[in-house]
């Protein structure tokens, strides 16, 4: 019987391999600066593409609440979005992170529970006692929420990244 390894050298390993790497805080916060200001912005070209939609459909619209609503929507939204992402999102990411489970499916898997959580309150709130309603509720909340928070989340995501490998790089340059 011969006891020799099967592997002779080490020419028929991968050259690609990818290895989890831990990002740093000092990525995950700056990733943190950027990502929550996609949500509201989302929401804005989400609220303006409709809007255009319904106007080709021939939808009278109100020209002041088309104006005032993006607005409010940005100025609301922004505030708010950095809010549940700096006391939701960024607890998440640390215990992600922590586990090292911290990678794209678990980062929208989270932001997509978020959004769907949010927009089934709203649309229970905003229903009331019509709960014929609620369907209809859900579905137009789910459509101004959980594609801007689910953006929101890709953007995080990638910038995690990029911060990770420009920290990566320089540290290896110097």
């Amino acid at each position: 019987m011969n006891n020799e390894p099967l592997i002779h050298s080490s020419a028929m390993l991968p050259i690609s391999s990818k290895i989890y790497k831990t990002p740093s805080n000092r990525a995950l916060w700056r990733a943190y600066f950027w990502a929550p200001a996609v949500a509201p912005f989302a929401f804005v070209a989400i609220l303006l593409i409709v809007s255009l939609l319904a106007h080709l459909v021939g939808f009278e619209l109100n020209p002041a609440r088309i104006l005032l609503l993006p607005l409010f929507a940005l100025t609301i939204g922004i505030v708010t979005s950095y809010l549940v992402a700096g006391v939701v999102g960024m607890p998440i990411a640390f215990y992600l992170r922590r586990n090292q489970v911290l990678n794209g499916y678990s980062i929208h898997g989270a932001a997509f529970c978020w959004a769907a959580f949010f927009t089934g309150v709203c649309a229970v709130v905003m229903v009331g006692e019509n709960w014929n309603a609620l369907p209809l509720c859900i579905f137009y909340f789910g459509l101004g929420v959980i594609p801007p928070v689910l953006l929101s989340g890709t953007a995080f995501w990638l910038l995690v990244q990029y911060f990770s490998e420009s920290e990566a790089h320089n540290a290896t340059r110097t």
